[in-house]
Order: structure tokens, then C-alpha cells, then sequence
């Protein structure tokens, strides 16, 4: 499956060129990691929700903070899925995978070095990398904004 590569990274490409279909981002991918995430907050108060953040977070209000945390991961994380609001939805995964690193994984790099830390980041980063991806790209040819992007292209016509 291929598309017109216009606009990519919101630079016009030569008319005419095509992009193979992945190359472009699978959106629903780090939507269901930030909505099972989300879920989890609620489901597992304790581990993942404001027992974790009262225990590695230095934040004010753990349990506010973290059920907040987690409302977000599951309307974001949903919205990326279907692909509607991709580069709004991807703002605020941005902000909390940024969170993420400062209040628990920097603290890994101070206390037992750089090796350490990249394991212990590495979906976070993923998470941050790939939002940072849907902010700058967009959901791709298969998505709602896509349909509502032609939909308004064609009615201008």
C-alpha cells in the first residue's frame, strides 16, 4: 500500500512521489500502550497508580496526580488509536512521558549510571520518541483525520 508523501513532516515532496505504508506511523500502537497503561492506574492502585506515585515521585498529592496521569493515558491513548486528534492527543503523552523520565528514571541515572538508566528508560523513551513522531507526522493515510482531512480538502473543491 502506498500514498501520496505530500506534506510529511510538513514539507511539500516532489509531486508524484509515493511512500510504501510503513513508513509511515502505526498510531494505534502507542495508543493501546498509553490506554492499557491508564487502565492499569485504576485497576491496580497500589503498584501502578498513587501507591507508585507516593513511593518514586516527589509530587504533592499522589493519588491526584496519578489518577489525572491515568485519565489522560486512557482519552489520549484512545484518541491515538482511532486516530483522531493525533497531533493534540500526542501533546500531553509528551508532557507525561517527560514526567516520567524526570521524577523516575533520572534519578537512576544520578544514583547508578548511564547503562543503568537506559534500561530502565527504555519504554519510556520509546513512548516519548513515538509521540514525538505523531506530533511531527501526524496518524497517517489510515486514521479519522485523514478522512476528515480529504473530506475538507474535497469540499473546498
Amino acid at each position: 500500500m502506498s500514498y501520496d508523501c505530500t506534506n510529511v513532516l510538513g514539507v511539500d515532496t516532489p509531486a508524484g512521489q509515493r511512500c510504501a505504508a510503513g513508513d509511515h506511523p502505526d498510531p494505534a500502537r502507542g495508543g493501546r500502550i498509553f490506554l492499557f497503561e491508564g487502565v492499569q492506574k485504576f485497576l491496580y492502585p497500589d503498584r501502578l497508580g498513587p501507591g507508585r506515585f507516593a513511593r518514586e515521585t516527589p509530587l504533592p498529592a499522589p493519588g491526584f496526580f496519578a489518577y489525572l496521569d491515568g485519565v489522560f493515558e486512557v482519552g489520549c491513548g484512545v484518541l491515538l488509536i482511532v486516530g483522531l486528534l493525533t497531533r493534540l492527543a500526542a501533546i500531553p503523552m509528551i508532557v507525561n512521558m517527560v514526567g516520567a523520565e524526570v521524577f523516575t528514571k533520572v534519578p537512576v541515572l544520578l544514583d547508578e549510571g548511564f547503562l543503568a538508566y537506559v534500561h530502565e528508560a527504555r519504554a519510556e523513551l520509546g513512548q516519548l520518541f513515538g509521540s514525538v513522531f505523531l506530533l511531527i507526522v501526524g496518524a497517517g493515510p489510515i486514521s479519522i483525520d485523514a478522512v476528515l482531512s480529504r473530506t475538507r480538502h474535497h469540499d473546498r473543491e
